[in-house]
């Protein structure tokens, strides 16, 4: 049996796996960007507000980070494959923001806060070791 802490290292090495996989460098460097500085962003602004900015932006980076949160904390409810991926998640905004931001609880809002830190610290670690740095600077 694996501890929680190894499911998150695994789906987040899975994760970036994939994006390595793509053999696009752009991409590569975006969302390597973009990891790099996303716990700094859940800390100043909060989860839900960072999740509307990734969606407001709605590059492929950012879909790509928002599918890659939302996947996890759907999985940490119970639903085994939630299936959210880049090219479908910004049809999906009003079911991912109702169950993690308007419809928590303020203790699930602070648990998705606290599970999503933790899973970002593995996808920097993984992003620093596997991917491409030096995307935009967004």
């Amino acid at each position: 049996m694996k501890t929680l802490e190894q499911e998150r290292s695994n789906y987040a090495f899975k994760c970036i796996s994939e994006i390595k996989e793509l053999k696009d460098i752009s991409f590569e460097k975006n969302a390597s960007s973009l990891i790099s500085k996303l716990g700094t962003l859940i800390l100043t602004n909060g989860l839900g507000n960072t999740l509307a900015f990734l969606f407001a932006k709605g590059k492929d980076h950012h879909l790509e980070v928002i599918a890659i949160i939302s996947n996890w904390l759907f999985r940490q409810e119970g639903q085994k494959e939630p299936g959210f991926k880049r090219d479908n998640v910004k049809n999906e905004i009003e079911k991912i923001m109702k169950k993690l931001v308007l419809d928590a609880s303020v203790e699930q809002y602070m648990y998705y806060t606290e599970e999503t830190l933790r899973l970002v610290n593995w996808l920097r670690r993984f992003s620093d070791a596997m991917l491409e740095s030096g995307g935009e600077n967004e």
